[in-house]
């Protein structure tokens, strides 16, 4: 296993709220990012997001990366899942089975994604290449 970290930029945030009631919120959302670090280059993503009463809150998604990972090039594909309450929070990320193109085919592994304070998104990526 190899691990590589770096940064991230959204640069896109469309949402659409679906359901809102009851103190629940559903939203759709379109996401684009920007990395780099070991990790250079572009991704796309659809979020279903659940806005809860007071902070809590899950999602899932998938994520579709273009990118060279510590100099290799090619596709694939991430799957979230994120649950938070005033208890805590859970978040997985984790490449999907044979999505890999390129010279990223067989890739596997899990990113860890970092907030601070300040909004600043930075991740670490442990990979390997099959």
């Amino acid at each position: 296993m190899s691990t590589t970290t770096g940064r991230f930029d959204l640069t896109r945030w469309d949402e659409d709220t679906y359901h809102d009631e009851h103190g629940v919120r559903l939203v759709a959302v379109s996401v684009a990012k920007a990395f780099e670090g070991g990790i250079s280059g572009t991704s796309t993503a659809r979020l279903l997001q659940a806005l809860a009463k007071e902070g809590a809150a899950a999602y899932v998604g998938i994520e579709h990366v273009s990118a060279a990972v510590d100099g290799r090039s090619g596709t694939f594909v991430l799957q979230h899942c994120a649950v938070a309450s005033d208890t805590g929070r859970q978040l997985t990320v984790e490449v999907v089975p044979n999505s890999g193109s390129g010279q990223l085919a067989g890739i596997s592994g899990e990113l860890t994604i970092t907030v601070s304070p300040e909004g600043e998104h930075t991740y670490s990526f442990t990979y390997e290449l099959g």
